[in-house]
């Protein structure tokens, strides 16, 4: 006898036999760091009731081609979890994991309608009716676009604009990534649909935090964007009525936009998600913190190299000759290694002393030369010692730079990021730091070969295999690896060591995981 069909509503962990008739709300695929990609789904049944499915990586090969959007099945055989990610796509308990005796056969089933949405309105979102950790499905107007960065296939991509609806309440909605690129087509190729209403299928809404207003934005691949789709009767409604309050769309408007002058100033650009921070404060930091401060260039530090390492042709990481080949860690293959700049610096406020990593780009900003160009120049004079500092390189010292930098608890010294030689930039830096300093709390230094002022270590003792990490070339990382949820403070994440993770970019992007939850964990399944 066949077991009967159970309701989703009725799904918990007391067994893995369930059997379930219900349709595909929403499908995407997920790609892990790791480069291994699983499958995420959204699955409805006849009562409306909503339960989140996963396909782990080694079966994505035998049910992507049965799995489509839209359609209906009936499904049975499943791992059953906890909902435990860390943005839920549905509000049930548990979620459903494939496995290798999982049955998916696909039948028709009238009685399951064909569309189901999780709305919120925007009003309920205004008065923070809403839960920060679940997603819903968001309908609005167009009515504003403020800020739009295109960048096509990059997920840097950002576009800033209002929604509104029947009630003409507003929310801010950000939306990044391939979303921007989907919305950029439309306005482009659409000329005649007049206003545009957006439906946000899985959209994230973040709260308020200082400067920052209430946003509705793109869980990454996990959010679905339909634009004027009149097939669904809420989306025809909305823009129906709300003709009249939306601007007509142009074929030019997001260009328009892109190329407008930012709202940002340089000061907000640089300090972009970073604390500004005197070398007194920095010195009391206990985790990895993006910080903004302002220093004068004392003198070059001698570490465990040169002033320079051999690096990749394709990349910035360091590269080692095997097996008669240059190959860095990325297995990029070099016929001749690149010299590029790798400089420790000590920097000074005047109060403290810190330590900062220069790399490549930055140097060749201040040096006005590249390391490849100075080492030939040494070579034709007959002259060359890779361990020699070249007194071009002294250019850099007794600047004063704004510097944007990395504090890592388990490094001997800061990793520059970026730099800003304006006078007016420095004195506004300067204006926030805070007005207590705690250089009284500094242990000063009994080391007679030093001056006055103190200098700051990050870490008192550094294992043999960190500090080998910190000094060795081997570990640095390519610059352009690294994704910033803000587009134009890109230029200043130039170059930073390996182990380098910008935490807002977390936060904020999740770029590595392009999910709407976090990557699974340790999902054992028997194959």
């Amino acid at each position: 006898m066949a077991r009967p069909i159970e309701y989703i509503s009725s799904i918990d962990d007391s067994k893995d036999l369930w059997k379930v008739a219900v349709r595909c709300k929403h499908l995407w695929s997920v790609t892990s760091s790791q480069n291994r990609e699983h499958l995420e789904l959204i699955l409805f049944n006849s009562k409306l009731d909503l339960i989140q499915a996963i396909v782990p990586s080694y079966l994505v090969s035998k049910f992507k081609t049965q799995l489509e959007l839209g359609c209906s099945y009936i499904m049975q055989n499943f791992k059953v979890s906890s909902n435990d990610f860390s943005f839920k796509s549905t509000d049930h308990k548990f979620k459903l994991i494939f496995c290798g005796s999982t049955s998916v056969k696909k039948v028709q089933l009238a009685d399951i309608p064909l569309n189901h949405l999780k709305l919120i309105r925007i009003n309920a979102i205004i008065e923070g009716k809403y839960r920060t950790n679940l997603l819903y499905d968001i309908i609005g107007g167009v009515t504003e676009i403020s800020q739009a960065q295109i960048i096509p296939d990059n997920n840097k991509s950002k576009v800033v604009f209002s929604l509104t609806d029947l009630s003409k309440h507003h929310v801010q909605c950000t939306l990044w990534g391939k979303l921007v690129v989907q919305l950029n087509e439309y306005y482009t190729t659409h000329k005649d649909d007049g206003s545009i209403v957006l439906l946000l299928m899985n959209a994230r809404i973040k709260e308020p935090q200082e400067n920052y207003p209430l946003n509705v934005s793109n869980a990454w691949n996990g959010t679905k964007l339909l634009i004027n789709d009149l097939s669904i009767e809420e989306v025809k409604n909305l823009k129906e009525k709300l003709k009249d309050d939306m601007p007509t769309l142009s074929s030019s408007s997001m260009q328009m936009e892109t190329t407008n002058t930012s709202v940002f100033s340089d000061l907000d650009k640089f300090v972009w998600k970073a604390e500004v921070l005197s070398l007194s404060d920095i010195a009391y930091l206990q985790t990895e913190t993006t910080c903004v401060t302002v220093a004068t260039l004392e003198k070059f530090e001698c570490g465990q190299s040169g002033w320079y390492y051999d690096g990749c042709s394709e990349c910035t990481k360091s590269v080692t000759l095997k097996d008669g080949k240059f190959m860095c860690y990325s297995k990029h293959i070099s016929s001749e290694p690149v010299p590029r700049f790798k400089l420790e610096v000590l920097a000074s406020d005047g109060k403290l002393k810190y330590k900062f990593v220069f790399w490549d780009v930055d140097c060749v900003k201040l040096i006005g030369k590249s390391a490849l160009q100075m080492k030939l120049d040494l070579m034709e004079t007959g002259d060359f010692d890779p361990l020699e500092f070249p007194y071009e390189l002294d250019v850099m010292l007794k600047k004063e730079l704004a510097i944007r930098a990395v504090f890592q608890p388990n490094k001997a010294s800061l990793s520059v990021i970026g730099f800003k030689a304006d006078e007016v930039l420095r004195t506004k830096i300067k204006e926030r730091f805070k007005c207590e300093e705690h250089t009284s709390k500094i242990v000063v230094s009994t080391d007679d070969t030093r001056d006055d002022m103190h200098t700051a270590s990050c870490t008192p003792t550094i294992s043999t295999s960190e500090k080998q990490s910190h000094d060795d070339p081997q570990t640095v990382s390519d610059p352009l690896s690294i994704t910033a949820d803000y587009d134009p403070s890109v230029a200043n994440s130039a170059l930073t060591p390996s182990k380098r993770s910008i935490p807002e970019t977390v936060e904020e992007l999740d770029s590595a995981q392009l999910s709407s939850t976090k990557i699974i964990r340790d999902i054992k399944l028997e194959k």
